[in-house]
């Protein structure tokens, strides 16, 4: 499985202009063939940082992903949310072990 974890900065305001792009993406992806996991959260004490959870059945998949059709309205969103850092990583995991 790939897990894509990390975190993506944006400015002021930004998230709040982007939450019906980020409700479509949401629910779209969800729907992708071997996607497990995929949410976005914004964090309580800085709400211009937005975290960002993935889990994907292979590697194939997170490449479908990124080039599916609603990635690209997305990715139009995100560029007006002002993105100024951005810091995901790619992971290789194992089923896990529930805590």
């Amino acid at each position: 499985m790939i897990l894509v974890s990390g975190t993506v900065r944006v400015a002021e305001g930004g998230l709040d202009k982007v939450a019906d792009a980020m409700r479509t993406v949401l629910e779209a992806t969800r729907k992708e063939d071997g996607c497990i996991h995929y949410a976005y959260g914004r964090d309580v004490l800085d709400p211009d940082l937005m975290h960002v959870s993935e889990l994907w059945r292979d590697a194939d998949a997170l490449r479908a992903h990124a080039a599916a059709p609603h990635m690209k309205p997305w990715g139009a969103a995100m560029r007006d949310a002002g993105v100024i850092a951005r810091d995901l990583k790619m992971y290789e995991v194992g089923e896990g072990t529930p805590l």
